[in-house]
């Protein structure tokens, strides 16, 4: 039998083995969870990383949406810009195929055009492929700018600046200045064909005025701005000057609105006069250096010196402001009145 001591000692290691077994367990222990711990930090910082990649890429899809939409729209607006202009380009198109469909000598005349032109003339030679309109009213496309115009089957066109937009559209541009670039003290012929460029300053000529008002009623617009950009306008519900034997006289001339004051009734039925050829008795174009209605003499004097001073010889209209300023901008047209 063992003795007390011997059981004490036996007992004591006992403890100790068990002391170092659960030691060594709690160690085990603590190295499992310092490592589910480290573990732990990894997947929540992976976890963050995910969110913020997670983010980024919620935004880049946002933008590249953002973007598509945006390009979407861009199509859409292209596209609806080139169907109106496919729309004007097939209407006229169709208005020169009808045209030359109807008018088979007229297209044989095309091509033989050289007697039919005057010196000086804005008018330019009336191509093939484009269409022509009896009057500006009857372009089908809102744009302004130079178009072909012939009053009637039997008169030749001519290249004539029609404005699209202001005033409702539809007129047709007799004369335009604005900075002084081209000399108006010109002689008859010049005035009687027209000279200049459509689309600067020019004036359109006086015979294509009278095969125009005659053929039709016709209204007219004129508008002037001074040098500190004042600007208004002169409206009459009729207008018709004369022919060439009648000295291209300001036949008729309706009733007037607008804002620049009625200054051109008083050239209503005067002739039309040049430096070498005066149709009034106080030899008016040559002392105010214009082309012009001239009664004895002006009230108007659009063809006059292009100059910012208060002269009678400056391009000016009386009742604007009731003194002779010169004007930094005229511009007169004409449409039919249906």
């Amino acid at each position: 039998m063992l003795t007390s001591d011997e059981v004490t000692e036996k007992t004591i290691a006992a403890s100790n083995r068990a002391n170092e077994v659960t030691g060594f367990t709690l160690e085990m222990l603590l190295a499992k969870l310092d490592c589910l711990e480290h573990r732990f930090l990894e997947l929540q910082v992976e976890l963050h990383e995910h969110r913020e990649e997670v983010a980024q890429n919620r935004v880049t899809q946002e933008k590249t949406l953002g973007d598509f939409l945006w390009a979407i729209h861009r199509l859409e607006s292209d596209i609806g810009r080139n169907v109106s202009v496919l729309q004007d380009q097939s209407r006229q198109v169709l208005a020169q195929q009808t045209a030359c469909a109807n008018h088979d000598q007229f297209r044989e005349k095309l091509f033989d055009h050289s007697h039919h032109r005057v010196p000086g003339c804005v008018a330019s030679v009336l191509k093939p492929d484009h269409a022509s309109y009896s009057s500006c009213k009857e372009v089908p496309s809102n744009v302004s700018g130079p178009y072909r115009i012939r009053v009637n089957n039997e008169s030749d066109p001519f290249t004539a600046y029609c404005e699209q937009q202001a005033f409702d559209g539809g007129w047709l541009v007799v004369q335009h200045r604005f900075n002084g670039s081209l000399d108006f003290f010109r002689y008859w012929t010049e005035y009687r064909d027209g000279f200049g460029d459509v689309e600067k300053e020019f004036w359109l000529g006086l015979e294509k005025l009278h095969q125009l008002t005659s053929a039709r009623p016709y209204e007219l617009i004129v508008e002037i701005k001074d040098f500190s950009g004042n600007y208004g306008y002169a409206r009459y519900d009729a207008f018709e000057v004369g022919s060439e034997s009648e000295k291209y006289s300001l036949k008729t001339l309706g009733a007037y609105s607008g804002t620049a004051g009625d200054s051109l009734v008083y050239h209503k039925g005067s002739p039309f006069s040049t430096k070498d050829r005066e149709n009034n008795s106080h030899k008016c174009a040559a002392t105010y250096e214009g082309g012009w209605w001239y009664n004895q003499c002006h009230e108007v004097n659009l063809n006059g010196r292009y100059q910012n001073a208060d002269d009678t010889k400056a391009m000016n209209w009386y009742h604007f402001k009731n003194n002779r300023i010169g004007m930094s901008y005229s511009r007169i047209m004409t449409r039919p009145l249906k």
